[in-house]
């Protein structure tokens, strides 16, 4: 990683790669939600963390972190392999998407998934690696997952109903499973029969077994409870507890804090006879509170490792103290994340929450054109302006003159804005703008006058075309019951056009014909296509297919290449003439959108980086981190 500044050794970083990680301490930009050794004896010092922004860093003894984003929802639960050079992960949007993914962490490449109807409760792999098992939250209960082959297999002779933690002997003989009703039942892993099923306490959380498995920990309404032998041994009330051991604990480790940045470590040693002992404080620790306060944290045979709200990551040593020390940040958060971008001429526009700049990969100079007022989006204009909106906000839409660095108001909305486009019909422009779903309007920059030409439910997008009709993009699930209509805004004549698909959204035009998304879920399942539709002839074409569902793919127009980054991965590049395409190989984040120019093309990434594309090949020249210091950080 190196500061860029201007012209230096730009020729030399044109190259091709693959997906790669990137290396350095930036922090997460989300909640951390777990944090794992990498060894299962957490002897080397590295360690993962997983995130609600859907990246995993793999951090080394020496605090540098390797970070790739895997999905584009947060990971909640995450398994590290045997050997550490695989990881399992769940990832969620908190409601239709549950799934685990598989992936090989030193290639980045995805080796198995597996969709949900539910959620998982737990994840976890058997002691030798033998087999993937996830905890599902219904009455079917834990799914076994064979590694060699990535079959679902048969390993209980009975549904072991909703579980919470799996874990296996180090034998791989035994198999325990412990349930919220209060149940930690024990099979025979190899003939699938039930040994044992003790009831102890109910609706348990951060459970974990330890001790040569003869203890069960896990914690209840502020008490941690330890069970032996299906007896509560002993129950221990504790200030907002996490629990920082794992199954390679002789002793319980637990993390307290009163929620003012004051943490402390506490142990119950394993005694003779089934016993602990009463709380011994470790050591005292200062670290951060409110909105930064630990949420996730694990111990390993030298350090404990933490995870923040924020997504900061901390450190200390585990050997006990007297003295009150200070938690170790590990992580920087030094880039400031680009939110929107537009195309200026041979340079583009990268937009903060506080500023526009003007740059370009040839000359590498940025340049600070104006400070602005929190918005999120930005569509290049006439005469060096641009219009700045705010995704989510009902704040104003404005057009902003970057010569005298003077906004005005163009309309303010009614109801948080879902998008704005500029279209131009006629020699006149406009913006298309929708509000929550529910209501299409059409501004008149000319005249400044706006007019709703369509509400109901579902909207996804609009484009005003050169026919002068609007073409909504909708649910099919809301009346008129087509993923597409026109609405006359002049006479407000509204005709749904037949097409077939579930919704469409994502739209592009050049004014005749209109690109977009849309998905069908038949008897083969939910699959994704990327169409074009013309509005003259009034005839639709597929154009490429993802045998999966994608909501949030976009689509981009310029002259005759649409790109698209339909899966998430990649986007590609597709000659509507010739016919052929090819693909940007992603970053270490996932790419979210792009624009061109004459000269280059620049993906925005999730994580609000950027990464720069030749327009006529899958070059990936480089990937640059806007510093808060107005500075590029180049990868």
């Amino acid at each position: 990683m190196k500061k860029f500044f201007s012209l230096i050794a730009s020729a030399f970083l044109i190259f091709s790669v693959s997906a790669q990680s990137h290396i350095s301490t930036q922090s997460h930009q989300a909640q951390v939600t777990q944090v794992a050794p990498v060894s299962a004896r957490g002897t080397d010092g590295s360690y993962y963390t997983a995130s609600d922004d859907g990246f995993v860093i793999k951090w080394t003894f020496d605090g540098q972190g390797e970070h790739y984003q895997f999905s584009d929802v947060a990971i909640k639960l995450f398994a590290v392999s045997p050997d550490g050079n695989e990881i399992a992960l769940y990832e969620t949007d908190g409601g239709s998407i549950n799934r685990i993914t598989v992936w090989d962490w030193k290639t980045l490449s995805r080796k198995y998934l597996k969709k949900f109807s539910d959620s998982i409760t737990s994840l976890s792999y058997s002691s030798k690696g033998n087999y993937l098992i996830a905890g599902t939250a219904t009455v079917d209960g834990a799914v076994f997952i064979r590694t060699q082959g990535w079959q679902i297999v048969d390993k209980i002779k009975a549904n072991t109903g909703i579980v919470s933690y799996i874990h296996t002997s180090a034998s791989e003989k035994t198999c325990a499973f412990y349930s919220p009703s209060g149940n930690l039942s024990f099979y025979d892993f190899t003939t699938g029969k039930l040994k044992q099923k003790m009831q102890i306490v109910k609706g348990l959380s951060q459970t974990v077994m330890y001790n040569e498995n003869r203890y069960f920990a896990g914690i209840r309404d502020g008490s941690i409870y330890i069970t032996a032998a299906g007896k509560t041994i002993a129950s221990v009330t504790a200030n907002n507890p996490i629990i920082i051991s794992t199954e390679s604990d002789y002793n319980l480790y637990y993390l307290e804090t009163d929620g003012r940045g004051n943490y402390e470590v506490k142990m119950l040693e394993s005694l003779e006879d089934n016993k602990v002992s009463n709380p011994r404080l470790v050591k005292s620790l200062k670290g951060p509170r409110g909105s930064a306060v630990i949420t996730a944290a694990v111990k390993d045979a030298t350090n404990i490792y933490f995870g923040s709200k924020t997504g900061s990551v901390y450190k200390s040593e585990v050997e006990a103290t007297i003295t009150t020390n200070t938690m170790v940040e590990m992580t920087e958060n030094t880039y400031s994340k680009i939110y929107g971008m537009a195309p200026a001429e041979n340079d583009f526009y990268f937009l903060t929450t506080n500023a526009i700049y003007r740059s370009s990969y040839d000359t590498g100079v940025i340049s600070r054109l104006s400070s602005t007022s929190g918005e999120t989006d930005i569509i290049s204009y006439k005469d060096n302006s641009v219009i700045l909106w705010s995704q989510s906000e009902k704040t104003p839409i404005k057009l902003l003159n970057l010569d005298t660095k003077t906004p005005s108001v163009l309309f303010t909305p009614k109801n948080s804005v879902q998008k704005v486009r500029l279209c131009s019909v006629d020699g006149k422009d406009y913006l298309i703008e929708i509000e929550s779903n529910s209501v299409v309007n059409l501004y008149d920059i000319q005249t400044g006058t706006l007019s709703e030409v369509y509400s109901g439910t579902g909207i996804q997008d609009a484009v005003y075309m050169n026919n002068k009709l609007v073409y909504i993009a909708k649910s099919a699930a809301t009346n008129p019951q087509t993923p597409l209509l026109t609405v006359n805004p002049e006479t407000m004549e509204t005709v749904p056009i037949s097409i077939k698909g579930n919704v469409t959204y994502a739209l592009s035009t050049d004014g005749k014909t209109i690109y977009g998304l849309y998905i069908v879920s038949d008897e083969t399942g939910r699959n994704t296509y990327v169409f074009s539709y013309n509005v003259y002839t009034k005839q639709m074409t597929n154009i490429l297919k993802f045998a999966e569902e994608d909501a949030e793919a976009f689509t981009y127009l310029n002259g005759n290449t649409l790109f698209t980054n339909i899966g998430r991965n990649k986007v590609y590049c597709y000659n509507l003439s010739t016919k052929k395409r090819f693909a940007y190989n992603r970053s270490a984040s996932i790419p979210k959108t792009l624009c061109l120019n004459s000269r280059r093309a620049v993906i925005l990434n999730s994580n609000g980086s950027i990464s720069w594309c030749g327009t006529s090949d899958s070059k990936l020249l480089a990937d640059w981190y806007l510093t808060k210091d107005d500075q590029w950080y180049e990868f």
